[in-house]
């Protein structure tokens, strides 16, 4: 049945008024609980608003915190029509002349004839071409159109990078062999036949893995042993047209199979080229047809003990086994239009000589000048400009500070009070977000971790510029920052975003390398005893520690103390460095070793220990508003079921007592009547 409410209609009583009243007394503790939980939620709001704000700025803390990016280069060209480059931080001021006599082409082949219209049959054949020295065989039908016929070369799986087109052009439609690639190796031929192919019969491995050309011989499985310096490889054979081939050079263990390949390819004098498929040498003809070609590889151990055995070299393809047939696409039928060639460019006037250049397979180059690539538009002269780009360091800089006023403010106005609206911040007395401005000066206001005076130009970020203001923001003074980038760029930049370099005093005792992530930056105190040429004793701290630690001791080298707390905190400031001891000389010596880290880096520290993901300080006071909640949560919802319950036993309670008068007047008005 459902609720049965008089509202004092017999009565004249508002039972209705009535019990909104003791309900409104009633919703007192949920009005409670829901104006906490209200405070709550704009706590949270804010936390998350907080560290929003926090990843911005360890994201701006991010891209200045290793030096080596940091050194930007603006790069121009007297004539971009002609070239432009582009530099990266490896690169070196500097001016650069460059002269660029060809671009390098992609080879293309066009049929003359052509056919008048597509549809049209080419015939039943056999079309042979080969690219990059792959050569490939098309067989075609006699239903097979000229349209499907570039089809089938283009779809074809052991296409080496050729795209077939179709010209129309003064009525007729003309195949078109366009290479895919640039440079003097991507050659395309038309053959009359196929073409000689010899190849081991089965591949050299690794591992039971297929080797590759970067394979170091000594990696085979098919070695054994240790190089004693004398070992050797005899390439035998012939080339195409019968000349005897003999050809030795010596190996060691840095030898690859990219290495072997060149060998073979200068045997054979450049009438075979040597590769490496699926783990097998395979040697091709250069000439089409049949051929006298042959190859043979054998291993000299020297005066060591060493094996290796290549698989047996056999024919693979026989030369002129097969012709082309199909007719009207011989080679003589086509025309080259554009020859595969290399660019040649000299650079600063090396190499010398007029017809001395160097050559790529690309209008791309990237290996001439050092953390420069060139790309080649046309021929002529250029000059090539590389300067400094503070400019791009001090934006970055600036973004830094903008991210960090940004921080400031906003726990300006959330720990604060609002003496206007009388009003306290609603992280006001959160310890943790109180603790995060301490944090974030710090490595604003000390000196820089590994920096020390008569050493470094610069010791703290107030030295080139960044000063942090009354009210708590920060600033960055450009004079101040111009005339330190221009007494010592290297210095700014170390300064800034120096990760974890070291130096050490000592002759003996040399700084190795650090762990970007777990060595803490500072001075330390090194001691190592070496006896009969072995370390037999290692320590290291921290400079104003008053006890060493036992280092790890590894041959030459020793490492810090890597122990670990629970939470996966390094127990100890040199975890992650190795250092190298001269082992010539018996003795204990002592160094100090300075590990350099950016004040950047050491604010990016800072923000991670606030807002990793798992453990991060603020993110556990995250979870722990979350949790408080959560539990109000709770209680509204038991609230407003209790208050539900409530309401229910009023109204019926009211309800029976309407019920209960209106029966009672109805009585009394009967007695009056009779």
């Amino acid at each position: 049945m459902g609720e049965l409410r008089l509202s004092g209609l017999s009565t004249g009583i508002d039972t209705s008024a009535l019990i909104t009243q003791l309900m409104q007394i009633e919703q007192r503790r949920l009005n409670k609980y829901v104006a906490t939980k209200d405070t709550w939620d704009q706590r949270k709001e804010a936390l998350n608003t907080l560290k929003t704000k926090l990843n911005d700025l360890k994201t701006a803390a991010t891209a200045l915190s290793d030096a080596r990016t940091l050194r930007a280069y603006a790069t121009a060209s007297s004539d971009t029509d002609v070239l432009t480059a582009v530099s990266s931080n490896n690169a070196f001021e500097g001016n650069h002349s460059v002269v660029v006599n060809q671009l390098a082409n992609a080879e293309r082949w066009v049929h003359a004839t052509g056919m008048k219209y597509k549809e049209d049959y080419v015939g039943e054949g056999v079309f042979i071409y080969s690219y990059n020295r792959k050569e490939v065989t098309i067989t075609t039908t006699a239903d097979t159109t000229l349209e499907e016929f570039a089809g089938l070369i283009n779809n074809d799986a052991n296409n080496p990078g050729v795209t077939a087109t179709l010209l129309h052009h003064n009525g007729a439609y003309h195949l078109v062999l366009n290479g895919n690639e640039a440079g003097s190796d991507y050659e395309i031929f038309i053959n009359p036949s196929n073409t000689e192919v010899w190849q081991t019969t089965s591949p050299v491995t690794v591992g039971g893995e297929n080797a590759s050309l970067t394979t170091k011989i000594k990696d085979l499985d098919q070695f054994t042993g240790t190089f004693a310096g004398d070992e050797s490889i005899t390439i035998t054979g012939r080339q195409n047209d019968g000349t005897e081939v003999s050809y030795n050079f010596a190996i060691n263990e840095n030898t690859r199979l990219d290495h072997l390949v060149e060998e073979i390819n200068t045997a054979f004098g450049g009438t075979a080229s040597a590769t490496v498929v699926n783990g097998q040498i395979r040697l091709t003809d250069h000439t089409s047809g049949a051929s006298q070609m042959q190859l043979s590889l054998s291993y000299d151990a020297g005066s060591g003990s060493t094996t290796l055995t290549f698989p047996p070299i056999a024919q693979f393809t026989q030369g002129g086994s097969t012709a082309a047939s199909l007719a009207g696409f011989a080679e003589s039928d086509f025309a080259e239009t554009q020859s595969a060639q290399d660019s040649q460019i000299k650079v600063d006037g090396f190499p010398m000589g007029e017809e001395a250049w160097i050559s790529r397979s690309s209008n791309t180059i990237d290996d001439v000048l050092q953390g420069v690539t060139l790309h080649l538009h046309d021929t002529g002269t250029v000059q090539v400009n590389l300067t400094r780009d503070i400019e791009s360091v001090k934006q970055k800089l600036t973004t830094l500070v903008d991210a960090y006023n940004s921080v400031v403010t906003f726990l300006a106005e959330k720990t604060g009070y609002n003496s206007t609206l009388k009003t306290a911040g609603v992280l006001m007395g959160d310890s943790t977000v109180s603790s995060i401005l301490n944090s974030l000066r710090m490595p604003l206001l000390r000196q820089t971790d590994g920096f020390v005076i008569d050493i470094d130009s610069f010791l703290m970020p107030g030295h080139i510029g960044l000063e942090l203001e009354r009210d708590g923001t920060l600033s960055l003074d450009t004079t101040v920052f111009n005339e330190a980038i221009a007494k010592d760029y290297m210095g700014v930049l170390a300064l800034i975003g120096a990760d974890k370099t070291g130096t050490s005093d000592s002759n003996m005792i040399q700084f190795y390398s650090a762990s970007s992530k777990y060595t803490q930056g500072g001075t330390y105190n090194v001691q190592v005893t070496v006896s009969g040429g072995a370390i037999t004793s290692a320590q290291i701290k921290l400079k104003g520690e008053s006890a060493y630690r036992d280092a790890t001791i590894s041959g030459n080298m020793i490492s810090g103390n890597s122990t670990f707390t629970d939470n996966g905190t390094p127990m100890y400031a040199e975890n992650g460095m190795f250092l190298s001891v001269d082992l010539s000389q018996d003795g204990t010596f002592n160094a100090t070793v300075r590990v350099r880290q950016g004040f950047t880096g050491a604010m990016e520290d800072v923000i991670e220990r606030f807002v990793k993901s798992t453990s991060g300080w603020l993110t556990l006071d995250q979870n722990s508003v979350d949790a408080q909640i959560r539990n109000l949560e709770n209680r509204i919802a038991q609230e407003e079921t209790r208050l539900s319950s409530v309401e229910t036993r009023l109204i019926t309670k009211y309800a029976r007592l309407e019920k209960a008068l209106t029966l009672l007047q109805n009585q009394m008005a009967a007695l009056n009547m009779g």
